[in-house]
């Protein structure tokens, strides 16, 4: 987020009444949060632009309080990328598509990192709009989307859920949850 969208956000809570939010300008890699102060992450198709998934899968970890949440909705390699695909940065890494992991990579990263009970759903209709997001390239054959965490009622391309082990959380956070989004 650029400064400019940072002020929006918090323009808009305010306008909203929303005070259970928080919004701060930093690199997702590096969170601008204290050490477990955090109840819920909401990713929504930033993960796959880092060049290190691993270390922002650290950071939620460090954030997170003990029971906290990881929402992520993103891209997810269901085949390995042709080659002109991983390296053509202007059309697929700025389309969201050469940056993505496969399952099995974001499942070990985010148990490397700590997380328990880690699900991620695919969400194969994405598959349709996919396919429009660089013409004729059948990309919709390597990428799909996924989401991580359905308790959030987060239904997006694909959904994955991971927990930070402590006590388990079933309902949404109370009003005044700390919520972090990127």
């Amino acid at each position: 987020m650029t400064p400019e969208m940072v002020s929006r956000a918090r323009d808009n809570a305010a306008k909203g009444g929303y005070t259970n939010t928080d919004f701060r300008l930093g690199e997702i890699e590096h969170l601008p949060v204290a050490d477990q102060s955090v109840d819920v992450i909401i990713s929504n198709c930033v993960i796959n632009l880092s060049p290190d998934k691993q270390q922002v899968f650290n950071e939620a970890f460090r954030v997170l309080r003990p029971g906290g949440r990881l929402a992520v909705s993103d891209v997810v390699a269901t085949a390995d990328l042709p080659a002109d695909i991983q390296n053509d940065l202007d059309v697929y890494y700025s389309g969201c598509i050469s940056g993505a992991s496969s399952i099995d990579e974001l499942k070990t990263m985010l148990a490397q990192s700590g997380f328990k009970d880690i699900v991620v759903e695919l969400k194969e209709e994405s598959r349709l709009f996919i396919k429009d997001w660089v013409p004729g390239s059948k990309i919709e054959d390597y990428i799909t989307s996924a989401v991580i965490n359905k308790p959030l009622g987060i239904h997006n391309s694909a959904s994955a859920l991971a927990f930070r082990p402590g006590s388990f959380i079933v309902s949404p956070p109370k009003r005044g949850a700390n919520k972090l989004s990127s």
